[in-house]
């Protein structure tokens, strides 16, 4: 069924689970997600330089923007350009996303995403700055209270150009009580988010647990591989990769242990894929011709050899991002890739990667063949 500005809103408010998955710790989450992934396509676009999530003991949610989170055309007040995200005023359903704005998480449009914070708060306030200028506005239920009103300078949390605050409280009348924010759940996605740009920080504080922690990777993805192989005695720092095939954006690193490995961690269009999918068909598929490619470089009656799943994965640990235009899924729980295309343009890149790797670490080579598989003579 496709809604219409307040028509939306309160099919909202009505049926919230449709749109959030429950009304308890999973939902709520999802809506500080919804937060934190406009600080991931920001930090894409190099428009922040930092995110904090605080949740506070009333149960309230508060996110801050170090920089814009979008483009801002020229003349455009900053706080009506965040009110038109937050609110469902003239909003379609088949709208075109513009060129630079957000992508939904859950619609094509961003401003849903944002709205569905909205709407299911019991109250949401948000400041704004750009320069000298700071602005502040609130809502309640997705509904606007009053126009947008000038505050005075200093009263943001952060002294930075321009930036964003949005602090919103869950509404009791809809999520069960008390609300809880799955805390590490939250502090997962923080870890994972610093990996996808590198020199980006994200803050996360808790005020029940005293938990008040900072992520950030100089490195991205290769910082978070190193961790989780730190228990697989490396035998070589991790090999990072970046690129294109079709449609698939790809960034890989990876790393052999002498020790057994932690396989494979990945994420596509930034949610964690936590069962085997299309892309890992294509990263095992890619690791075989690489290696078997490296075992004819040796001689062609080597070419055969047999590179089990198992012993392909005995040994690595390595976590995989990918961008495609759009996410397919095995199921509802969105736990498994099924989108097609990924396996090719995956297998592509990588058995190109890691041929050209190994071939430029002939010390390294013969270590990493034993590990995944060939016999040692």
């Amino acid at each position: 069924m496709n809604f219409v500005g307040e028509e939306l809103r309160q099919a909202i408010r009505r049926r919230p689970g449709m749109y959030i998955g429950d009304t308890a710790t999973y939902g709520l989450s999802r809506l500080a997600e919804s937060l934190l992934l406009l600080g991931v396509i920001a930090g894409r676009e190099g428009r922040v330089r930092e995110i904090s999530l605080s949740l506070g003991v009333d149960g309230s949610c508060e996110i801050s923007f170090d920089g814009w989170p979008w483009p801002l055309a020229s003349g455009t007040s900053p706080i009506a350009d965040v009110g038109r995200w937050l609110t469902f005023v003239n909003f379609d359903m088949n709208a075109v996303r513009p060129p630079g704005m957000p992508r939904g998480v859950i619609f094509p449009v961003p401003h849903v995403d944002l709205g569905l914070v909205n709407a299911l708060a019991s109250s949401l306030e948000v400041v704004a700055w750009v320069g000298g200028q700071r602005w502040r506005q609130c809502f309640r239920e997705g509904l606007p209270q009053g126009e947008p009103h000038a505050i005075a300078p200093g009263a943001t949390p952060s002294a930075s150009d321009s930036g964003l605050h949005i602090t919103f409280m869950p509404d009791a009348a809809i999520f069960d009580q008390p609300h809880r924010f799955a805390v590490e759940w939250l502090r997962d996605r923080l870890s994972s988010f610093s990996a996808f740009h590198a020199g980006l920080t994200w803050r996360f504080r808790d005020a029940v647990s005293g938990l008040d922690e900072c992520y950030r990777r100089e490195r991205g993805l290769p910082d978070l591989c190193a961790e989780f192989s730190e228990s697989s005695r490396p035998i070589h720092a991790p090999w990072s990769f970046e690129g294109q095939a079709g449609t698939t954006r790809v960034r890989l690193a990876l790393q052999w242990g002498e020790a057994p490995g932690s396989g494979v961690r990945s994420w596509a269009n930034v949610r964690e894929c936590t069962r085997d999918g299309t892309h890992h068909d294509g990263l095992l598929l890619g690791l075989r011709k690489a290696l078997r490619a490296r075992m004819k470089a040796r001689g062609p009656e080597q070419e055969a050899l047999s590179f089990t799943d198992a012993a392909l994965l005995g040994h690595l640990t390595a976590v995989l991002e990918l961008v495609v235009p759009d996410t397919v899924w095995y199921g509802p729980t969105q736990e498994q890739l099924a989108n097609p295309e990924a396996k090719a343009d995956v297998a592509q890149l990588v058995s190109t990667w890691v041929e050209q790797s190994l071939a430029s670490h002939p010390d390294l080579e013969s270590r990493v063949l034993a590990l995944s598989g060939v016999p040692r003579s």
